[in-house]
């Protein structure tokens, strides 16, 4: 059981501290020139591709473990139990079907060229994709924490 407690919580460090590390390069970026973006969505990819998507994948495929070894437990009727479960599901959809592809396809446009607005709305897709998930990943962090410490 440690052990897939260990690979879940791995998983959500990978995933919340890839989402926050490509979140803070987003904001510093905000006053550079429009070839520089596509330097930033490179390593945004990169950071998606090497910390946001296994950290997510991890912590389904862990969550779902430890979910099972605690079938016909008092915990699962646990509310907060049940919020992280769901909350976290959702979250790691979003990253791994929105998320995820928008950064794909952003490092394959031009974004001063003719696919300009298209790149600036694949853009805006993936900064709302992105905080929308992050909030959901933090609602199941404190769901767990005032489940392990306080539910």
């Amino acid at each position: 059981m440690s052990l897939w407690l260990f690979l879940h919580l791995l998983g959500m460090v990978l995933w919340m501290g890839g989402g926050i590390s490509a979140l803070a390069l987003a904001f510093a970026s905000r006053g550079e020139a429009r070839p520089a973006l596509a330097t930033v969505t490179r390593l945004q990819w990169a950071l998606a591709r090497n910390l946001v998507f296994p950290g997510a994948l991890l912590t389904v495929v862990s969550g779902l473990i430890l979910t099972m070894r605690l079938m016909n437990t008092p915990a699962m009727g646990n509310g907060f139990m049940v919020t992280m479960q769901v909350v976290g599901i959702v979250g790691a959809l979003l990253v791994l079907t929105v998320l995820v592809p928008t950064a794909a396809k952003l490092t394959r446009l031009d974004p001063t060229g003719g696919h300009a607005a298209f790149f600036d709305r694949l853009r805006a897709r993936q900064r709302m994709a992105g905080m929308v998930a992050a909030v959901l990943g933090l609602v199941a962090l404190v769901s767990a924490a005032i489940y392990r410490y306080g539910g």
